[in-house]
């Protein structure tokens, strides 16, 4: 599991409320994303603008805007900024897709939602210090950011699907630290979790969670995150794919080459 943090620090412009940067990704560009992310957009100073999907959040200092890499954005900085943004694997957050359009490029704010006056500092915080520059930091961190940042936004969807239920977050829990278990099923989480496996199904269908996908998905993106790992670079191809549940190297093979486009060892040597 990953957390990338960046900061965008830009000085005063000649002529005031002009813009001094902006950014923005194609639709073209975000089709082409193999490693699919969320961005967290955090104003530490000065005003932003972020836009996605015909909606348009204007960020002053405490805000927070959420917007998919996948999908076409803009952001425009119209004075002296400093902003943090930061990026989150899709698979990792584990939200329904309708819970992040929903979210998308909403301004947030401690008036709007009562999370946004910890994650804001705390991000700030990330990006002050330069822990993420240190990998074995970087990893301790990770896990509990994501959380904070997915309470964040499951917090400040009113209506729609959300990934809010106790009993689906606990089971989104348990499958991030049980991903390296061969017999993750649907009935070792039901009776992990004390229900059936009847009741489980519903809970996450209502969540918009499909789970056998969603397993598959965070194991792929462990098992393509490891190949390129230096750490990992003693184990084989099929060594990593087992570590992560794949048996099979065969199977591995084609769910990895369906997912990314590429076959394990193919991605493996152009990192």
């Amino acid at each position: 599991m990953s957390l990338v943090l960046r900061s965008d620090d830009l000085p005063p412009h000649d002529r005031p409320g002009t813009i001094t940067f902006s950014s923005a990704r194609s639709a073209s560009a975000a089709r082409k994303d193999d490693d699919p992310t969320v961005f967290l957009a955090v104003q530490v100073s000065g005003t932003t603008v972020v836009a996605q999907g015909g909606r348009r959040a204007v960020l002053r200092t405490g805000d927070m805007a959420v917007y998919d890499a996948t999908r076409p954005y803009t952001v425009l900085h119209t004075d002296s900024t400093v902003l943090h943004h930061v990026q989150v694997p899709r698979s990792a957050l584990a939200l329904p897709q309708g819970t992040i359009d929903a979210v998308a490029c909403l301004r947030i704010g401690p008036d709007n939602n009562p999370l946004a006056a910890v994650v804001a500092p705390y991000v700030g915080s990330l990006g002050s210090s330069g822990v993420l520059d240190r990998p074995e930091a970087a990893d301790l961190v990770a896990g509990p950011s994501i959380d904070l940042l997915r309470a964040l936004i499951s917090m400040h969807v009113a209506d729609g699907p959300r990934a809010s239920h106790p009993l689906v977050l606990r089971v989104q829990e348990y499958v991030r630290t049980h991903l390296a278990d061969r017999d993750l099923s649907a009935a070792t989480i039901a009776a992990a979790h004390h229900v059936s496996v009847r009741h489980l199904y519903a809970s996450l269908s209502r969540a918009g969670v499909a789970l056998q996908a969603s397993i598959r998905e965070q194991r792929l993106e462990q098992c393509r995150r490891d190949l390129r790992d230096p750490r990992s670079a003693h184990l084989t191809v099929g060594a990593i794919g087992a570590r992560w549940g794949f048996s099979d190297a065969s199977h591995f093979g084609r769910v990895f080459r369906d997912a990314f486009g590429t076959t394990p060892r193919e991605w493996r040597a152009t990192g």
